[in-house]
Parts: C-alpha cells; sequence; structure tokens
C-alpha cells in the first residue's frame, strides 16, 4: 500500500512538472522501481521530484477512492498518467485521489494518509534508452 500510493505521488510529479508519462512499473514489498519518458536523463530534476514528494508526504494529505462513470473520468485531463495503457473497459472506474495533488483510475491497495508512506529513498537511477528512464525507490517509516 505504501509503495503503490509513494508509486501515484511520484508520477503526479513527474506529470504536472515535466509532462512525462509512466512507460513501465513494478511494485513490491522492498524496493519499486518506475519507468518513465523523460526527454533528458537529469538527475538532479529527478531528485527532486523525490524531495518534493517527501514534502507533500510531510504535510499529509487523505487518500480517498471513489468510482466516477467512465465517460465522465476520462473527461479529466490528468485520470491517465500511463503512457500505453488505458482504465479497464469497465462501466465505473475506480479512482484513487490524494487530496489535492492527484487522481488516478487504479484498482490497487492504498494508504488512507498520505504520512502512512513514511519517506520515499531513491535507490537508484537508470538510463534505459532515448527517452526511457527508469528510478528504483523505497518507502522507509511512516512520518509522526
Amino acid at each position: 500500500m505504501k509503495m503503490h500510493t509513494a508509486g501515484h505521488l511520484l508520477s503526479s510529479l513527474f506529470y504536472s512538472r515535466a509532462n512525462c508519462r509512466i512507460t513501465g512499473n513494478q511494485i513490491d514489498v522492498d524496493r519499486s522501481r518506475m519507468d518513465f519518458n523523460l526527454e533528458s536523463f537529469d538527475r538532479t530534476q529527478i531528485e527532486g521530484y523525490v524531495t518534493e514528494a517527501n514534502e507533500l508526504i510531510t504535510k499529509d494529505a487523505p487518500v480517498k477512492t471513489y468510482f466516477l462513470e467512465r465517460g465522465e473520468a476520462l473527461k479529466l485531463p490528468d485520470m491517465v498518467k500511463l503512457a500505453e495503457a488505458a482504465p479497464p473497459a469497465e462501466a465505473q472506474l475506480r479512482i484513487v485521489e490524494i487530496e489535492g495533488i492527484d487522481r488516478q483510475a487504479d484498482g490497487g491497495l492504498h494508504v488512507s494518509h498520505l504520512k502512512e508512506i513514511g519517506q520515499i529513498q531513491l535507490l537508484k537511477l537508470e538510463n534505459k534508452g532515448k527517452t526511457n528512464r527508469r528510478l528504483y525507490y523505497d518507502t522507509q517509516n511512516p512520518v509522526k
């Protein structure tokens, strides 16, 4: 839940700050990864997004879920942050919203407040091709 919600937070920042979309990911208990299409491999820029995510975690925000009709949800410009995937062809989509920060169609498990994530620790960055970048991360103890 912590890793998955951290992925939402990071993808929101990459999308809103650099217009990046997620091209792949693997959420796991000990370490997760996210691939995204960023034009230049700028470590400082990427590290800045992780720092900003951690600042948002300390400010906290509720994470809520609800359902929207598919057509209504897909009219919202920031709903889908995946480069090559669309939400399932269901009449209603489950929406995960980090209040005031992000909303995405998603069916996974999430924390109920950002502080439950703890801190996002950047483990490794890789340049995977012309515009494909990979970020490995972990989450640490929850912020009190």
